[in-house]
This record gives C-alpha cells, structure tokens and sequence, in this order.
C-alpha cells in the first residue's frame, strides 16, 4: 500500500544520525525545526523536499535537532475536488520556491508558530487515529501549505527571458500551473477556469510578457523537462515524451528538435560523451 502520509518527531545528535545520508523519497518530506543548538538549522526553520528530490540533512558534530517529519504523497488530494486541486497547485508553487532557495523556507514569527501548531495537531491526529482523522489531517495540511505561501517572508518571483519580473500577475499564476502540471494535458480552457481574462486578452497578454505564443511557450517547457530527463534518467525516449507531456511521439521529436536543433536520441547521446570527455 502506497504511503499516503506520516508524521513523527524526530531528533538528531551524535547518538541518533537516522535518514542524515544522501537519499530520496518516492513521497514530499516536509521538516520543522522545534529545537536546535545548530548553527546551520535553526528553530522554525522549514524544510521541503519533493518526491525524487536527492538530500542529506545538515548536521554538525556535538550538535542537537529534534524536528517534525511529515512524509505525504500528491495522491493524498484528488485533483478532481477544488479545494484539494488548489492545494496541489500550492504545493507547486512551493517546489518552485524551494528549487531557488536549497530546500528551506523561512517564515516568519507569527508564521512560525502557526506551522508549529499545525504540526503539533496533525501529529496528535495521527497518533490518536480518532473517527475522521485522516480527513482532519488533510485539512490541516492544506492550511499549513496556505499559511506557507500567505506568510510575509514567502516570495517567488517569476522572470521573464531578459530577467524582468512580469507585470501581471494573472500571468504569473498561469506560469506556476504549466511548470507544475506541463506532464498532464493543458488546454487555453484549463487556463480561463482560473484566469479572469477573455480568450483574446489571455492570448495577447501572455505574448506580450513572454515573448512567445501560449503553445510556443508551453512546448519549449516540455522539451526542456524533456531534455533534463534524457541525461539524468535511463527512461526509453518515449517514456520521457508521456512524462514531458507529449501524447504524441513523433510530435514530440519533431518539436524537439526544431528547438535544440537535433533529436532527443542524438541529444542524449552527445551530452553523454561530452560528460564523459570532460569527466
């Protein structure tokens, strides 16, 4: 049975060096520092690593970390429900956010002891297993991934190509969903459910900022999840069009290589031995 969510204290000393190795999860791991004599962790210091996300928890010698561990999975919200189809699109934005910033996110005070509350109830949920607490516990997850992404401290700037913030921020909210559901199919109508602009606004306005068309745009972001795919996994090729969100093969290769000017089985190829040249 697939991990859908898990919640522990967990403390990190000379004694206790448990899950501080480089490793990886098939589920996000979410890490609140409630005690620390660190240097390098401190208290109220968050933690977020998604699903795949290779880490190693810093620790220093003589040094003392008791934090909350919160492992959970995307499956534990339905896309198909609003309220969790938010959620998801928060903890995109969240991904985004810690990808900048080396996994942490620092909130501030008032943030602080809100995320810590929230912890503390979902433990207790998990621990106690009354009627209706694995409902509680998912509410209370999406109020912690709210009260992240309200707090003062949370930012996440989205750049255009010469480095310029954009102006808009329906915009803005338009980039976050493709880069965090690029691999599921997308449509202008999917955009307009969520973004309060008519089909001829949307479309003038999003050239505008970007610089290209919604499609053009969209399949130059697959193919660069494509390309990070093809050097980084050993997925067949056309493993890596479905999960880029191409349905279609040859239109995938065909788009990729009008934008990297070979295919991606020749792309593949020639990083690889450059890497290896260089290696």
């Amino acid at each position: 049975m697939k991990l859908l969510f898990f919640i522990r204290n967990i403390k990190i000393n000379e004694k206790n060096r448990t899950n501080i190795t480089n490793h990886s999860h098939e589920f996000h791991e979410l890490l609140f520092c409630t005690e620390s004599n660190s240097e390098k962790i401190k208290v109220g210091d968050l933690l977020f690593y998604p699903t795949g996300q290779k880490h190693a928890i810093s620790y220093e010698a003589g040094k003392s970390i008791l934090f909350f561990q919160l492992y959970f999975s995307e499956e534990l919200f339905s896309a198909s429900v609003n309220i969790e189809k938010e959620a998801l699109f928060i903890l995109g934005q969240l991904k985004l956010y810690v990808k900048k910033r080396n996994q942490e996110i620092h909130l501030s005070r008032i943030g602080c002891e809100r995320i810590s509350k929230l912890f503390e109830n979902m433990r207790w949920e998990f621990t106690k297993r009354y009627r209706g607490y694995s409902w509680t516990i998912r509410f209370k997850l999406i109020e912690l991934l709210v009260t992240v992404i309200r707090d003062r401290e949370f930012k996440l700037p989205i750049r255009g190509e010469m480095g310029k913030p954009f102006s808009n921020s329906h915009i803005q909210d338009v980039l976050i969903y493709l880069e965090t559901d690029y691999m599921n199919e997308i449509t202008v109508n999917n955009i307009l459910q969520f973004c309060p602009l008519s089909r001829s606004h949307f479309h003038a306005l999003f050239k505008q900022e970007t610089g290209k068309t919604f499609i053009e745009y969209l399949n130059n972001l697959r193919c660069e999840k494509a390309a990070e795919l093809l050097i980084t996994t050993d997925d067949t090729v056309l493993d890596i069009a479905l999960k880029s969100g191409f349905n279609n093969f040859s239109h995938f290769c065909h788009t990729f290589k009008q934008l990297k000017g070979i295919s991606p089985k020749k792309y593949k190829s020639s990083i690889l031995s450059r890497n290896s040249l260089t290696g």
